[in-house]
């Protein structure tokens, strides 16, 4: 198809969202069903293939060599001058998004066929297949929103993750993470304690209507070692040496999780919350703050698991407010560190997270 038209382009993206929104990408970890994801192999490559195509589209049609601006009679006027530069400018702009965008879903499909063509590892093949439709999501809604900043038009209310999904899940990760910490310290001596206390969460943790919504590759390590621990507490044998590999592997895998803090979505999250807390508590020119608020530290439980210093405040509920100048402060500084482009597709890869 060749798009002659802004409105070919909304439309295209229109449809093909709606397409990704309406498809169900999640596989069950079971082992038995996990097979199941190369049965959605055909539907992913599809869409995959779909997006390219049209980000390619975007990339002719709002090619920086071609001008589309109008001469006025007068061609020496600044107007037209001004005008041309800044439309060259912005389309370079849509350019270069619209290809990152399209060689991140490349590598996303090209990742997705070789799984497919080895036939070999049904996590990876369910993976893949999730990260491809969420890189496929982000980069329609990213780069549709470039096309209709450039058109100058209102752009469609979407968002290519959900925030409030992701912060739950960083939530459930965090308290993992800090029951094993809690469980090293109660019962430093008794493993089968700190195991059965680690157990009892990851159970409950699979009854939660969010757990489905877990990446595969963390639902599936998390259910190997819910059967490596229950191995192990109805084993006769009970070999310390297990054990103490199980819990570091548990505390490794814990460690691990909380990096989804790491996530590019969050990372925009945190950072507009940590600086307008800030904002709050120390740009004041009329008068000092007197004290955090209960809301501000509501506010703040949102962002549990990014930062251990950050987390001691919180939950401490302090309320003076220059203990939380410094870290506020380096945490502001970290997350607004250059090399996060906002128009990166996939800032982790699965295998980033184990």
């Amino acid at each position: 198809m060749t798009f002659a038209s802004f409105e070919d382009f909304a439309e295209s993206f229109a449809d093909l969202i709606h397409k990704v929104e309406g498809f169900d990408a999640r596989v069950p970890e079971d082992s038995a069903l996990i097979g199941l994801a190369s049965d959605i192999v055909p539907e992913v490559t599809r869409r995959l293939r779909e997006g390219i195509s049209l980000l390619k589209e975007v990339e002719a049609f709002y090619d920086p060599a071609k001008s589309n601006v109008p001469k006025p009679e007068d061609e020496d006027t600044l107007f037209f001058i001004g005008k041309m530069i800044s439309t060259e400018l912005a389309s370079r702009d849509l350019f270069d998004v619209a290809f990152l965008a399209r060689n991140e879903l490349g590598a996303a499909l090209e990742k997705l066929e070789k799984t497919a063509l080895a036939r070999s590892d049904g996590v990876a093949l369910a993976s893949h297949c999730e990260s491809g439709m969420r890189c496929l999501r982000k980069a329609l809604v990213s780069v549709e929103s470039s096309v209709y900043e450039y058109e100058e038009r209102k752009a469609p209310d979407r968002h290519w993750v959900d925030i409030e999904l992701s912060l739950q899940i960083r939530k459930l990760y965090w308290n993992l993470r800090n029951e094993t910490e809690y469980a090293a310290h109660e019962d430093e001596d008794d493993l089968e304690s700190r195991l059965r206390r680690v157990l009892y969460r990851i159970m409950a943790f699979r009854e939660l209507s969010i757990y489905p919504f877990l990446r595969v590759d963390d639902r599936v390590h998390l259910r190997d070692l819910l059967k490596r621990i229950l191995e192990w507490l109805n084993s006769d044998e009970r070999e310390q040496k297990i054990a103490e590999q199980l819990w570091a592997d548990l505390s490794s895998f814990t460690e691990l999780l909380v990096q989804v803090s790491r996530r590019q979505e969050l990372q925009e999250f945190d950072r507009e919350l940590v600086t307008r807390i800030y904002q709050q508590l120390f740009d004041r020119v009329d008068e000092p703050v007197q004290g955090v608020t209960p809301i501000q530290l509501a506010e703040l439980e949102k962002v549990l698991g990014l930062d251990e210093e950050l987390d001691d405040l919180i939950c401490n509920r302090i309320a003076y407010v220059e203990a939380w100048r410094q870290t506020l402060e380096r945490v502001i500084h970290q997350l607004e560190r250059p090399g996060r482009s906002a128009i990166k597709v996939e800032l982790l890869t699965d295998d980033d997270f184990g």
